[in-house]
């Protein structure tokens, strides 16, 4: 039996049996370098909110994406077009927002809550009323949020307890104060962009509100030249030509009815909310240019002539799905019920640590008018009207929204039984 010689092994036939192999190995060089090279580039393009740049071509690597995870802070490139359009969600940018109405102590409570290190808030008045604004808040509140971020990622780096960190992004309310929102229209803003964000309203009584605010637009408003050539009736109604102080101001149920809590369909709360039981009163009281107005409007909302609408229509109804804390203002200045509120709106925002001891204090402001002079008698009469009407509907329609939170309901409802009667006839708002 005869057995074959091995093959003669050429270098050429070696080259032939290695090659697939050779270039295997060279495809997966190329690939680890390729990979590493796109995972840089990733995490160099998104390092600081202001980047504006268009270069990212390829998708996160693997540990990028487990890192945005821990602190998801989208590209701002995902949220903002490069005109300043809004493209992404920004719903979760903004968790409360103080929006109570003028002089119902926003400042205070914006003042109050800045003291917790679970709460950030932007140190003054920050009013989103037009997309520019929107734009705006954008860019400032993203900044704060990535440097939160950041000196998180710093603290689970170096392996440090949260607890002893209060800067943990994760345990951070953020919010902003602008009173007056339910009077204009950037409620709407609200509703498209902020659905999630916990809203904080303080109201007052109506005849306080009036001389509080009328003695600060006194002292600080421009016109006012104009005002001091007024006399309290002038404000009777509603506010005309730029005017601030009005009346109608101060029928907070009709801005609160904005929200879309209730379902302004009977006529008893269409009633309250457009003040039909003492109308014509009013207009016999106060007539002039505006009483033809005031009747065609009147005729109008009742569903007579023309022009007729809806009332969620009538009155710039914008269906909300935010909460609500709502609060009257002297309950900030009694202890018992100070620290009530306290306790509630911590439970309200979600914060961890308990908020400060409201201390008590009183304002010396210098004041333009005395409300309980005689001469604005005619004002607080309509006042008067206003508190009995904001009263009935907060408390018959608002309040038993599943939406709105009350701060201690018992003092609450004592105080807003105050809003039916003039403080100045033996009663006291203090």
């Amino acid at each position: 039996m005869s057995v074959k010689s091995p093959a003669k092994i050429t270098s050429k036939s070696l080259a032939a049996a290695f090659l697939p192999h050779l270039m295997l190995f060279t495809l997966l060089v190329t690939l680890f370098h390729y990979n590493k090279t796109t995972s840089s580039s990733w995490t160099t393009t998104s390092t600081h909110p202001s980047s504006s740049s268009t270069n990212i071509d390829f998708p996160p690597s693997q540990q990028s994406q487990q890192q945005q995870q821990q602190h998801p802070i989208p590209p701002i490139e995902s949220l903002l077009a490069p005109n300043g359009t809004i493209i992404g969600d920004i719903s979760w940018m903004l968790d409360f927002a103080i929006i109570a109405f003028p002089k119902s102590g926003t400042t205070f409570m914006k003042d109050y809550l800045r003291q917790s290190s679970e709460v950030w808030m932007y140190p003054r008045e920050f009013c989103i009323k037009s997309l520019e604004d929107v734009e705006r808040f954008v860019r400032v509140y993203y900044e704060v949020r990535w440097e939160h971020s950041q000196q998180q990622q710093q603290q689970q780096q170096q392996q440090l307890p949260q607890e002893n960190h209060p800067d943990n992004v994760s345990m951070i309310q953020y919010g902003l104060k602008c009173p007056g929102v339910l009077y204009r229209n950037d409620i709407d803003i609200y509703r498209r962009y902020f659905h999630h964000t916990k809203l904080i309203v303080g109201i007052r009584h109506p005849i306080s509100w009036f001389e509080s605010f009328y003695n600060y637009q006194m002292y600080r408003n421009v016109s006012t030249a104009q005002m001091k050539m007024m006399t309290t009736t002038d404000f009777v109604g509603r506010c005309e030509k730029h005017q601030k102080v009005c009346t109608d101001r101060a029928r907070f149920h009709a801005a609160l009815a904005r929200l879309g809590f209730t379902r302004m369909e009977g006529a008893e709360e269409l009633g309250l909310l457009f003040g039909w039981r003492y109308e014509n009163e009013t207009n016999r009281h106060h007539g002039g240019p505006n009483h033809q107005q005031r009747r065609r409007r009147r005729r109008r909302m009742v569903g007579q002539g023309p022009g007729v609408r809806r009332p969620t229509q009538r009155m710039g109804v914008y269906p909300s799905s935010n909460q609500v804390f709502i609060y009257e203002v002297r309950q900030i200045h009694n202890s018992i019920t100070a620290k009530q509120l306290s306790k509630n709106i911590q439970q309200y925002l979600q914060i961890d640590e308990a908020l400060p001891e409201i201390s008590s204090y009183t304002q010396n402001k210098t004041r333009a008018i005395n409300i309980c002079d005689e001469e604005h008698k005619a004002v607080r009469r309509v006042l008067v009207e206003h508190g009995k009407d904001a009263a009935d509907w907060i408390e018959n329609y608002f309040v038993k929204s599943s939406s709105v939170v009350v701060s201690s309901p018992e003092s609450f409802f004592d105080l807003l039984n105050d809003w039916r009667q003039d403080p100045c006839e033996g009663n006291s708002l203090d």
